[in-house]
């Protein structure tokens, strides 16, 4: 039985590809710092801790390895510049232990040359993949959509609790989402590939950012009146919504990108699932409960594990 090692496994991208790997036959182990969940004792798992002799100690063995290790926001210490360091770190480790193939990751339109600290950072760490001289692939997702998305779960709260839903800048702006079902086979297919590969993992429809925004209104059922707002307005308004909340809703980097259109591919897309099918699924319980992603990755949430995907395709876990 091949063994793949993955980095977050009991998170959000890292869960749909080892449900998907667990169904194809992989024995995985897991990089976290969460508890592992219920009923998912068959991935064994150590810390995620930074340090050379750990790694490399829990990679060796491996045929495979899928980091999908990164941070949303610069935070508590943390920021893109340690991401990148950390990732690194987590390359060489993946060197120095001999790991059969090496899958990264990384997102949709990462370039060194980005003014986007998000973006950039990720081209950094895809270089140090090309140059680690392992069999790897890079794979660039889009917006990965699921229970535990962040965005779309966020967008469904506001839906639900105001009168209307003022949009960056008119929200003309496209995106290329794709399930979190299909981002997991679209990695698992590139852990069992032969060759170096880079690819991009989005969905089959590219649509407006306030065309999702309807999607995910009528997924919940509710009717709201979509305002197109200069974007500073937005981002101040936000930041407003986000101290009484102790989160942060939204980055300026992460509007930017929504603007730049970075979460659309220009590659013929891999994903095949219906994400506006997926949303009316999910619809019933989106934006019951607002998902605070500080609290979930640094503050009493960050050891508590995200429900493991069934391996059914489009079937996702609820909310954690």
């Amino acid at each position: 039985m091949p063994r793949a090692v993955i980095t977050g496994a009991f998170s959000y991208t890292g869960s749909a590809v080892a449900a998907e790997l667990q169904r194809r036959g992989w024995e995985l182990h897991t990089l976290t710092n969460r508890r592992t969940p219920e009923g998912v004792e068959s991935i064994t798992a150590a810390p995620l801790r930074f340090e050379r002799e750990h790694l490399v100690a829990e990679l060796s063995g491996a045929d495979a390895f899928v980091n999908t290790f990164w941070i949303r926001l610069p935070h508590a210490g943390q920021d893109f510049g340690t991401a990148v360091e950390h990732s690194k770190l987590l390359v060489g480790a993946a060197t120095e232990a001999g790991v059969g193939r090496l899958v990264h990751v990384s997102v949709s339109n990462a370039s060194v040359g980005s003014e986007l600290g998000y973006y950039r950072g990720k081209g950094h760490v895809e270089q140090s993949v090309r140059a680690c001289g392992l069999s790897h692939a890079i794979v660039r997702p889009t917006l990965i959509v699921g229970a535990n998305d962040v965005l779309t779960a966020n967008i469904a709260w506001f839906l639900r609790h105001g009168p209307f839903f003022p949009i960056p800048g008119g929200g003309h702006y496209r995106l290329q989402p794709i399930t979190l079902a299909d981002a997991g086979r679209v990695i698992a297919d590139a852990v069992e590939a032969g060759e170096d590969l880079e690819i991009d993992a989005a969905g089959p429809v590219t649509l407006s950012f306030r065309d999702y925004v309807r999607w995910v209104a009528r997924a919940c059922g509710v009717r709201r009146w979509i305002v197109g707002t200069p974007a500073w307005l937005c981002l101040a308004a936000l930041r407003v919504v986000g101290a009484v909340l102790g989160d942060v809703v939204l980055t300026r980097e992460e509007l930017l990108g929504l603007e730049q259109e970075l979460l659309v591919s220009h590659a013929p897309p891999l994903g095949s699932e219906s994400v506006e099918e997926l949303l009316m699924t999910l619809g019933p319980g989106l934006g019951r409960h607002y998902v605070n992603d500080l609290r979930r990755h640094f503050g009493e949430g960050a050891n508590r594990p995200l429900p493991l995907p069934s391996s059914a395709p489009g079937s996702l876990a609820a909310p954690g």
